[in-house]
């Protein structure tokens, strides 16, 4: 990757049309070492189909990001911006799991922008392939967590009408070592805190459930539930049981405790759907009483809109009429933290 002076940000935004907070972001990353010297492709020689491949992107996706590649008459300011943003992966690899937040591109109007995260991740690839085989990962788990950026890219164009990476942190927790995809459910190592939605108890609760496990600050596996097949019970359960032994063996961690924060926990579900698989998903959590506001995620998740207006909401399914319902009578949904006992 060639070696890009560092220009104006702040002109270099303005130029092409990104906010402020890219400025700043790319200001905050302009003296990372740079992304060559973990071993980082350079975009304007490598070759784009296999460092796209284990993405899975669409096929319009895909399609869009290979025109849009990097190329000898990309802007420079563009090229900086991949190169500092493959920076930042490349720096991020192997540190604590905080969240970092990204540029929010998916509104600028020049595509090569919107995919220019897109491109940073997958010249990252070499070096997280490494890393998680030298970490002990298998295969079959490597690659079937990289199939969440194809995800990611699929939701950014359902919200957001083309091709981009809205979701860039997230994945950025990903090339951090910080997620893997067991099956049907996502684990990233954590510790048990209060943290944007995330709701945990303080040490007096933990103390009466006579748990030292459960004291904030305990290392956890937070559980997210990536889209895909129904939530079945027999899937959610074989996922489960392959959580702690994996963790254990390929980051010598024992993680005893799993939460889940998601709307897919708000008991006011089973009132409106009643039985099924989010029932029996929620019958293995036992709740942390305090809730945070979910329908931004409910719109986000479910009829895959930016905004939580229920006059806009599809409602092709029972579920999305149930959840855009709620909300047109003034009602509201909530993100509930759930834990359990991960089996050994």
């Amino acid at each position: 990757m060639h070696d890009h002076p560092t220009p104006d940000t702040g002109a270099l935004c303005e130029r092409h049309g990104l906010d402020a907070g890219t400025a700043r972001w790319l200001e905050a990353a302009a003296r990372l070492p740079h992304p060559s010297g973990k071993g980082a492709a350079d975009p304007l020689t490598a070759d784009p189909g296999p460092l796209l491949e284990p993405f899975a992107l669409d096929a319009d996706d895909r399609a869009e990001v290979l025109a849009a590649w990097p190329d000898a008459a990309w802007p420079p300011g563009l090229l900086y911006l991949v190169e500092r943003m493959a920076a930042r992966a490349a720096a991020d690899a192997g540190t604590a799991p905080e969240w970092r937040d990204w540029p929010a591109l998916q509104g600028a109007g020049d595509v090569r922008a919107r995919c220019a995260p897109i491109v940073a991740f997958a010249v990252s690839l070499p070096w997280y392939l490494r890393r998680q085989r030298s970490l002990g990962v298998p295969d079959e788990v490597t690659f079937a967590t990289l199939r969440d950026v194809g995800r990611q890219v699929a939701a950014n164009r359902r919200m957001f009408g083309g091709v981009g990476l809205e979701a860039a942190g997230w994945v950025g927790v990903q090339f951090r070592s910080g997620l893997y995809e067991l099956g049907r459910l996502q684990y990233e190592p954590n510790r048990l805190a209060n943290q944007a939605s995330v709701r945990w108890f303080d040490d007096d609760h933990a103390r009466a459930l006579g748990r030292a496990d459960l004291y904030p600050g305990r290392p956890c596996l937070r559980i997210h539930i990536p889209t895909g097949p129904p939530l079945e019970a027999e899937a959610v359960r074989g996922s489960l049981k392959r959580a702690r032994p994996f963790f254990r063996g390929v980051l010598g961690e024992d993680y005893p405790v799993a939460t889940c924060s998601s709307w897919l926990l708000d008991p006011q579900l089973l009132q409106e759907l009643g039985g099924g698989n989010i029932a029996r998903f929620q019958e293995l959590f036992t709740l942390v009483e305090a809730p945070a506001p979910g329908d931004a995620d409910v719109f986000r998740f479910v009829h895959n809109r930016p905004d939580t207006d229920p006059g806009r909401a599809c409602r092709a399914t029972r579920l999305h009429r149930v959840t855009a319902d709620h909300v047109a009578a003034g009602g509201h949904w909530h993100v509930r933290t759930g834990w359990l006992d991960l089996p050994e």
